[in-house]
C-alpha cells in the first residue's frame, strides 16, 4: 500500500490546517476522561497550573464540511452551559478539501481533535495508524451503549482489528430524485419514475429538450456527476455493483475494474453523455452540488443524490415538485452505498478527553433526535415524526438497500482512480475498456 504525499501537498495542506476554514461555535463538554493506557491518555486535561487553573476554556476544535450548519449554531449554547470550561470550536472545511487536509492533519502536529468523515474514508485512515482508538473510552463510557443504540451495519468501517476508530452519526443512501412537473410536461407518469437502466435512458431521453427551438438543448433528462471523487464515488460504485462488479477481489489484493461487468457499467454511466446525449456537455466539470443547482434552476429533470441535498432543494426552489424514487439499477432498485458520517478523532490529537467528552453528548438520543437531517445512526433518535412524510420514507427503503463500500487500504486513492476513469471516457480520451484498465493498473499499485 502506498502512503506517500508529494512533499508540496503535505506543507501547503498544513499551512491551511493551520488557518482554519471557517466559523466558530464555542461550546463544551463531559464526563468520561480516557483510561489509562488509552491512545490519548498522554494529552489528557490540564493538570491543575494550566488553562484549568488560570480560568482559561479548554479547546476542542471540530472539522466538518459545513453540513447542517443551522444545528451545529444549535449546539453551542447547549453545551457551553453542560460544560463552561470547554471552548468548542467549530471550523468547516469544505467538502471537497476534507479528506486531503485530514489525510494531512492526521500525519502532522497541526489539526482538529474531533472529525467529521465520510464513511468512506475512515477504514483507511485507521488501516493508517491515524485515529485514536475509542474502544478504552466506551468501555468505561455511561453514556453511549453501542450494542443496543446503534445500527450494527453503520458500525462496521469504523471497526478494524477489534478496535472502534469511527462512531456514526448520521447515515444515508442515495435516490433517484426527479421534477415531477417536468414528467408531466413530458407525458410521463410523476408517479411512476424509472425503475431500471432502461427505463431511466429512456425517460431521460423524453425528459431531453430544446424547449425554444434554437437548436440548442434547454433541458436535460439527467444530471450526471462527473467531478470530485467522493461524489462520483458514491454514484459509479453502486452502478458497478447493480451490473454485478466490485472494485476489487474479496480479500482486496488485485483490482476488479476489468471485468466484464465493471465495464458495462463504466460504459453505462458515461454513455447517458457520450451515447445518449441525455446529460449536459459540461457534465465532466460538475460535482454533485452543481448537478443540484442545474436541478434547482429547472435544467435537468433527473440526478442522484441523498436526503439532505433534497431538503435543501425544497427550501431553495420551493416551486419545485420534487419527486423521490428508489435508486434504479440495471434490472432493478439497486444496492446503494451505505453514506453518512462517522466522528473521529486524529491520533495526534491535542485534546483526545474532552474531544470525548464531547462526542458523548453528540450522539445522545437528544441532541440526535434533531440535528442530522439524514437518518441518526442512533436507533432511539429515529423515533420522532420526523421522518414520517412521503419523501423520508422513500429515503428509508433505500436504506434497506445499501451496503458498505469494501474497505480498501487506500479508498481516497481509489476514489481519485475512479473520477479519473471516469473523467477519461467523457472527455473521449479513452473507451470504457481503456480507461478501465488504466483504472485497474492504478489500483493495483494502491493494492500492493
Amino acid at each position: 500500500m502506498k502512503r506517500k504525499l508529494a512533499l508540496g501537498l503535505l506543507v501547503g495542506a498544513i499551512a491551511l490546517a493551520a488557518a482554519g476554514c471557517g466559523g466558530k461555535t464555542g461550546t463544551d463538554a463531559g464526563t468520561t476522561q480516557a483510561p489509562a493506557g488509552s491512545a490519548g491518555s498522554e494529552s489528557a486535561a490540564p493538570e491543575s497550573g494550566g488553562a484549568a487553573a488560570s480560568g482559561e476554556k479548554r479547546v476542542v476544535t471540530i472539522w466538518y464540511d459545513g453540513t447542517e450548519e443551522e444545528s451545529v449554531k444549535r449546539l453551542e449554547p447547549e453545551f457551553e452551559a453542560l460544560h463552561p470550561d470547554i471552548d468548542l470550536q467549530f471550523e468547516i472545511v469544505p467538502y471537497s478539501d476534507l479528506s486531503t487536509k485530514e489525510m494531512v492533519a492526521c500525519q502532522s502536529a497541526v489539526g482538529p481533535d474531533v472529525m467529521w468523515q465520510s464513511y468512506a474514508w475512515t477504514n483507511s485512515f485507521a488501516k493508517m495508524g491515524l485515529l485514536t482508538s475509542y474502544s478504552p473510552y466506551l468501555e468505561k463510557s455511561e453514556a453511549i451503549d453501542l450494542e443496543n443504540d446503534f445500527d450494527p451495519v453503520a458500525l462496521e468501517l469504523g471497526t478494524v482489528d477489534g478496535q472502534i476508530y469511527g462512531l456514526p452519526w448520521s447515515m444515508e443512501a442515495m435516490c433517484l430524485v426527479y421534477n415531477k412537473d417536468m414528467f408531466r410536461e413530458a407525458g410521463l407518469d410523476p408517479e411512476k419514475p424509472p425503475t431500471n437502466w432502461e427505463e431511466l435512458v429512456e425517460c431521460a431521453k423524453a425528459l431531453t429538450v430544446d424547449k425554444d427551438g434554437d437548436g440548442t438543448i434547454d433541458q436535460y433528462g439527467y444530471g450526471l456527476v462527473g467531478n470530485l471523487t467522493g461524489n462520483t464515488w458514491f454514484r459509479f460504485v453502486p452502478e458497478l455493483w447493480s451490473a454485478g462488479g466490485e472494485v476489487a477481489n474479496a480479500d482486496m489484493t488485485e483490482g476488479a475494474l476489468t471485468s466484464p461487468e465493471a465495464i458495462e457499467a463504466m460504459t453505462h454511466y458515461t454513455g447517458l453523455l457520450t451515447e445518449h446525449h441525455v446529460a449536459p456537455e459540461g457534465s465532466v466539470n460538475n460535482g454533485a452540488a452543481e448537478v443540484r443547482t442545474l436541478f434547482n434552476n429547472k435544467n435537468v429533470a433527473m440526478y442522484v443524490d441523498g436526503q439532505p441535498a433534497v431538503k435543501n432543494i425544497q427550501k431553495d426552489a420551493p416551486d419545485i415538485d420534487v419527486g423521490v424514487a428508489l435508486w434504479p439499477g440495471k434490472s432493478g432498485t439497486l444496492n446503494a452505498g451505505l453514506g453518512g458520517y462517522y466522528i473521529a478523532t486524529p491520533k495526534n490529537a491535542a485534546n483526545p478527553d474532552d474531544a470525548w467528552t464531547f462526542i458523548e453528548y453528540f450522539l445522545s438520543k437528544e441532541v440526535q433526535e434533531y440535528f442530522p437531517i439524514s437518518f441518526p445512526a442512533n436507533l432511539k433518535a429515529r423515533e420522532t415524526d420526523r421522518f414520517d412524510d412521503p419523501i423520508s420514507k422513500v429515503f428509508a427503503e433505500q436504506l434497506t438497500h445499501t451496503q458498505n463500500f469494501q474497505p480498501l487500504p487506500d479508498t481516497p486513492g481509489a476514489q481519485q482512480i475512479i473520477l479519473d476513469a471516469v473523467q477519461s471516457v467523457l472527455t473521449g480520451m479513452s473507451t470504457p475498456e481503456e480507461a478501465m484498465q488504466q483504472a485497474n493498473d492504478s489500483l493495483n499499485e494502491t493494492l500492493k
